[in-house]
């Protein structure tokens, strides 16, 4: 009797594992048909028994890469040729040293005083003036860049930030630059992307089915014509989590899908263009002025410091992940103190503590953790033909234009202002 019943509880536990194992090692070759089969198990098994078993999936790949690591099988590679930023010291105008003036030939005869700064008199007839103090020069324009960062890995050009999104006159308005945050997993090397939002300006679309709310208005899920022009649009980006996976609030141009929830992480867009992130009910007040604004849980980076709850085992603060430890590719948006630089994080194989100390690293004042798991995570740069550019070319390849047309899921995009 006791026998049957284990046999019972294994087959129990097996069944799933078997339903499940496939969907997801099929996201290292085809990740849209993992994503997808993973939506479809949700609603078959329910979010915690499928996060369950994604923990199963995802601490298996990652140790069958730590294994190949160790076995030197597997290296660790810049997701491109990093190069430094030339200085960014400003150089001021040196000022031009005073001539003599001479004053042309008298047609009468009489000398008339001759003009000369700063010189000992020679001669009769020469008027001294004193040298006058120059005037402070103005300085050039210095251009752009964040600081580098500190180097966490081995890998050349860490932390140097390269110039990646110009404006059409050929100006940087936004770099990027990689760390390997993670000294457990040193092959899991992390994309950052630094936005001036004085001169960029950021900008949140519903989708057209997520964040899902059957009572919520219809919404085209597409990027305005006005903005979908080339020059303009720098890079698109995805948002945070479906709706079934915490119920975060969420609005874009006047229509709410779901209510904000208080104390919760929160990105706001105001009307004068200006983006915030804080708590919802602290740092941002439910009577601004918004344009837009979406939540995905508890803030990742407090006021320069990483949440304690990070290090919680708190499955609904950082989608459903058992702890959170747990590795996968994940993407979260950051800013700094000032307001004026606008972080975008992803990377692989990544904790919740690796996503902090990459913000963290990049000088993020308040972050927050955006969408996690393969295909889902995506970020690419527009050329000039609004072409997409994938960001990590080894994870982001599929459908890399999904934004730049009607989309069912929440993404953000960034134009020039």
């Amino acid at each position: 009797m006791q026998k049957k019943i284990w046999r019972l509880v294994g087959a129990s536990l097996l069944v799933p594992i078997l339903l499940i194992a496939p969907v997801f090692l099929a996201t290292s070759v085809w990740p849209s048909i993992g994503a997808q089969g993973a939506d479809l198990l949700r609603a078959a098994l329910g979010d915690e028994r499928v996060a369950s078993l994604e923990m199963v999936v995802f601490r298996a790949q990652d140790g069958v890469q730590k294994l190949a690591f160790e076995l030197g099988l597997v290296k660790p590679a810049a997701p491109w040729q990093a190069a430094a930023v030339p200085s960014q010291a400003v150089t001021a105008m040196r000022p031009q040293p005073a001539s003599a003036t001479f004053s042309p030939p008298d047609p009468t005869g009489i000398a008339e005083p001759v003009l000369i700064q700063g010189s000992t008199p020679q001669a009769k007839g020469i008027l001294i003036l004193p040298t006058p103090s120059p005037i402070p020069p103005s300085p050039t324009p210095t251009p752009w860049a964040p600081a580098p960062l500190a180097p966490k890995g081995s890998l050349e050009g860490e932390g140097l930030w390269t110039p990646y999104l110009h404006d059409p006159s050929g100006k940087t308005l936004a770099y990027r630059t990689f760390l390997q945050p993670d000294p457990q997993r040193p092959y899991a090397v992390v994309a950052l992307v630094a936005f001036d939002l004085t001169r960029t300006r950021l900008h949140y679309v519903l989708g057209s089915i997520e964040p899902y709310n059957p009572e919520a208005p219809k919404r085209s899920g597409k990027i305005p014509e006005g903005d979908l022009v080339a020059g303009r649009l720098l890079a698109t980006f995805n948002g945070g989590f479906k709706a079934t996976h915490g119920h975060f609030g969420a609005m874009s141009d006047g229509i709410t899908v779901l209510p904000p929830r208080d104390r919760l992480g929160t990105l706001a867009i105001y009307a004068d263009g200006s983006v915030l992130i804080g708590e919802w009910g602290s740092e941002i007040d439910p009577n601004g002025d918004f344009l837009a604004w979406r939540q995905n849980g508890p803030l990742v980076i407090i006021n320069g410091a990483i949440n304690p709850r990070i290090y919680n085992d708190s499955p609904k603060d950082w989608g459903y992940t058992v702890d959170d430890v747990s590795p996968t590719l994940r993407s979260g948006i950051a800013i700094s103190a000032d307001g004026k630089t606008l972080y975008y994080v992803a990377g692989p194989r990544m904790t919740m503590q690796a996503l902090a100390e990459s913000m963290l690293a990049a000088g993020a004042n308040n972050g927050m953790q955006l969408d996690i798991n393969n295909y889902w995570v995506h970020f690419v740069a527009i050329d000039a033909n609004l072409k997409p550019e994938p960001l990590l070319p080894d994870l982001m390849t599929e459908f890399p234009d999904r934004y730049l047309q009607p989309y069912t899921r929440d993404y953000f995009y960034v134009t020039t202002k």
